[in-house]
């Protein structure tokens, strides 16, 4: 891979952006907003947009970006701990930072691409789901978490398998290399906190793997 973190998407702004970082400069300006798309299964994913002027390329474009919007951007998926969480927020939040953003007009093909390289940085979670397969095979699922060193910064980005991809992640162990391709998702869960009665509804956002290639840490450095 040419770079460690790329993803290209198309989606709808859902929401008026929200002015994150002011500056004199409206290039400097760096915005957030939820970005909602469609998969081919009908469910609809939600995510978290971070852009700056720049990536828009001039004010009239910056402009455009609004709400009720198709949007095509290129960037990155970052992550960064949120201090003092309210009761439905993750401790690490996991978004799309765009280095291109452009509304989507005329329309482009759609979207969803995303590819990762880095290191193993806890140990994989896998299990067996209720679900089956066609063939009646139970459905798999292992959960990872890649660390992905880029030039600006090191960003934490989990990661879902599935079946075969699933059994090849839950032989990984932390330090391993993997390259994964695949598709960046989001996915809503109740969240039980303690003292509290009723569960909140948190979503969490991950990538989840059509591709996986890994190399042993050993491997890599040429230890035995």
């Amino acid at each position: 891979m040419s770079r460690n973190n790329t993803i290209g998407i198309v989606g709808e702004i859902t929401a008026p952006p929200e002015l994150i970082v002011d500056a004199a400069d409206w290039a400097r300006k760096v915005y957030e907003v939820e970005l909602t798309r469609m998969r081919p299964s009908g469910t609809e994913d939600t995510y978290i947009l971070q852009y700056d002027g720049r990536a828009a390329g001039s004010k009239e474009m910056l402009e455009r970006i609004t709400e009720g919007a198709e949007i095509f951007c290129g960037g990155e998926i970052r992550s960064e701990n949120v201090h003092d969480p309210k009761p439905e927020e993750n401790r690490v939040k996991v978004f799309i930072f765009a280095e291109m953003i452009a509304v989507n007009d005329p329309p482009v093909e759609d979207q969803n691409e995303v590819t990762i390289c880095g290191n193993i940085c806890k140990p994989p979670s896998g299990r067996e789901t209720k679900r089956r397969t066609r063939k009646g095979r139970r459905v798999t699922v292992t959960r990872l978490v890649v660390a992905v060193n880029t030039p600006t910064g090191a960003y934490y980005v989990p990661c879902v398998c599935w079946n075969e991809q699933a059994e090849k992640a839950d032989d990984l162990k932390v330090g391993d290399y993997v390259e994964i391709y695949g598709r960046f998702q989001s996915r809503n869960f109740k969240k039980r906190i303690q003292g509290r009665k009723l569960p909140y509804l948190s979503t969490s956002y991950e990538v989840s793997v059509v591709r996986l290639e890994a190399e042993s840490k050993e491997e890599r450095t040429g230890e035995k």
